[in-house]
């Protein structure tokens, strides 16, 4: 049975219930095809360091040491390190507290080998997870309000990314859009999803990405109020792929079907936008991925 739904919308407190089976490939229209030409390129992981290595079970501590909010350097979460991808600014990247870090983006603001197109201050991990590896992350996070009467304003009519599953594009061989995303449309966070079916060319522009848009809050998001955030993931071009997200505790996507690119995966969060006139702040604390087993092991190198 084929079935393909390429934009599904579910209420709060409900759950976006998706099963594919479908090979069938397109690119969705007008904003999302947008956000899928303008997604991180290869060079996003090569040069603030992505590692070779590998990870089949891990568990990351929330303790951050060593840090640094300098773009092309390195701190650790726990026991995985973080490449920095941000402005030159003071304030783009802060610690407040051993558990939290602070990201902040005003128009203008990118990493170095982004486009004037672009705002960006994210982090990324250099631990990739392996094709088909069950991963469970967790965390919470806060937007910070930047309108009157605490609203959240955001006018970025691309993307607004405040974290995302990104493809291993290395093992790809071409720059893609990120498999999994946590989206703001507006001050409504959406969850998006894609795919390209195996043997196809997943670059940006190539035609074969199937994207989804599985998930958007119906209401504003809350701002100055931690949310939790849990993600579920087996990231698969086959339909043994499946995602679950659940927010503050309520489950609102459960999508079985073909899910990322076939290759690895690795975690990054903060704020990567279409470029935008706003001053906007995003805090995470608490970050913990699991993965198979829910053994801890370490496979960076020394």
């Amino acid at each position: 049975m084929r079935i393909v739904l390429p934009l599904i919308f579910a209420l709060a407190g409900s759950v976006a219930e998706v099963s594919n089976e479908s090979t069938s490939s397109f690119a969705n229209a007008g904003g999302q095809r947008r956000l899928l030409a303008e997604g991180p390129s290869v060079e996003t992981d090569n040069v603030a360091g992505t590692d070779s290595n590998t990870a089949t079970s891990r568990a990351i501590a929330s303790s951050i040491t060593s840090f640094s909010g300098k773009p092309r350097t390195r701190f650790r979460i726990g026991d995985v390190s973080y490449g920095v991808h941000v402005a030159d600014q003071g304030y783009s990247l802060t610690n407040p507290d051993p558990q939290t870090l602070r990201f902040e983006v005003r128009k203008g603001d990118h990493a170095w080998y982004d486009s004037s197109a672009v705002d960006r201050s994210e982090i990324n991990s250099t631990v990739t997870y392996p094709a088909a590896t069950l991963t469970t992350l967790s965390y919470q996070f806060m937007v910070e309000a930047n309108g009157s009467n605490g609203a959240f304003v955001n006018s970025a009519t691309g993307w607004f990314i405040v974290g995302q599953w990104h493809n291993d594009d290395d093992a790809s061989g071409v720059g893609t859009s990120p498999p999994v995303a946590l989206n703001m449309r507006g001050d409504h966070l959406q969850v998006l999803a894609r795919y390209c079916p195996p043997g196809k060319n997943p670059g940006n522009g190539a035609g074969f990405v199937v994207t989804r848009t599985l998930w958007t809050d119906p209401n504003p998001i809350v701002t100055g109020k931690y949310h939790d955030v849990k993600v579920q993931a087996q990231f698969s071009n086959d339909p043994t792929g499946h995602l679950k997200v659940w927010i503050d505790g309520t489950p609102v996507v459960n999508y079985s079907g073909p899910l990322g690119y076939g290759v690895g995966t690795n975690w990054e969060f903060g704020i990567y936008r279409s470029s935008a006139p706003e001053t906007t702040a995003v805090n995470y604390r608490n970050v913990m991925i699991t993965t198979g087993s829910l053994t801890p092991v370490s496979s960076e190198q020394p």
